[in-house]
């Protein structure tokens, strides 16, 4: 376990000494900004008849879990799996003391935590936007749950990236077929319906079906089994074409 804990901070390392996930992560803190800007305009334009008071943090997560994150964890999954394979440098992984299960595990979990640390990242720029915006604070507490709740689907998404780049050995198809898969899935999810609903990415704002509505309990077994059975047949297929292959 310590050095499955100790290659995962090292894989971690890696990743963040790319500024592109720092720049991404800027780019979201802007559009928080514009989006409470925007409410500020109109606020001027009516001249301060119409005064729009919302919980920001609550309408960024769409933003955070849809896109945001998700496109992270493509592009982190792609650096340390697809890109280290073309670049002939996934070998010295392999030749660290670990099993390649370990291997792959610890790059996977490396991607989930940075996917973590930009959704944080995210609630407490939009809680300073929305502190300074003179909104209300009192749900901040539900909203950070729900942030924390919505976390545990990106699992499934580092899944289904992890396999796209299994079979692929380009970086630049890897990160093509990640997006392309996922807004087909997500297409399902909002068009075709109730085919979408059992597709994973049905639930990447899954505070839905925790927070504010009472579901029936065979609904919230089946969603839970939807989400966990897709993340444990995505991992192992990953598994099985990792450990054939030979790096």
């Amino acid at each position: 376990m310590k050095a499955l804990i100790l290659n995962t901070g090292s894989e971690l390392k890696k990743l963040l000494m790319k500024k592109k996930y720092l720049v991404l992560t800027v780019l979201g803190a802007i559009i928080c900004i514009l989006r409470i800007g925007g409410n500020v305009l109109v606020s001027k334009i009516t001249g301060g008849e119409v005064v729009i008071k919302s919980n920001l943090i609550m309408e960024m997560v769409g933003f955070v879990f849809d896109i945001l994150v998700p496109l992270i964890i493509f592009m982190a999954v792609t650096d340390l799996f697809a890109s280290e394979v073309q670049e002939d440098s996934m070998k010295a992984s392999l030749l660290r003391p670990l099993t390649r299960f370990k291997v792959m595990t610890s790059k996977s979990l490396a991607v989930f935590v940075l996917g973590c640390m930009v959704t944080l990242a995210m609630f407490v720029i939009s809680l300073i936007v929305q502190i300074v915006s003179g909104n209300s604070l009192r749900s901040v507490p539900i909203t950070f749950a729900a942030y924390l709740i919505n976390m545990i689907p990106l699992i499934a998404i580092v899944s289904m990236a992890l396999l796209i780049n299994m079979i692929s050995k380009s970086p630049t198809l890897a990160m093509l077929l990640c997006i392309v898969v996922y807004v087909f899935f997500k297409y399902l999810n909002y068009y075709i319906t109730p085919v979408g609903q059992m597709v994973f990415t049905a639930y990447s704002q899954w505070h839905k079906i925790w927070i504010g509505n009472v579901l029936p309990f065979t609904a919230l077994i089946s969603k839970i089994g939807i989400l966990f059975g897709s993340i444990l047949i995505l991992y192992t297929l990953s598994y099985i074409i990792f450990d054939s292959k030979d790096y």
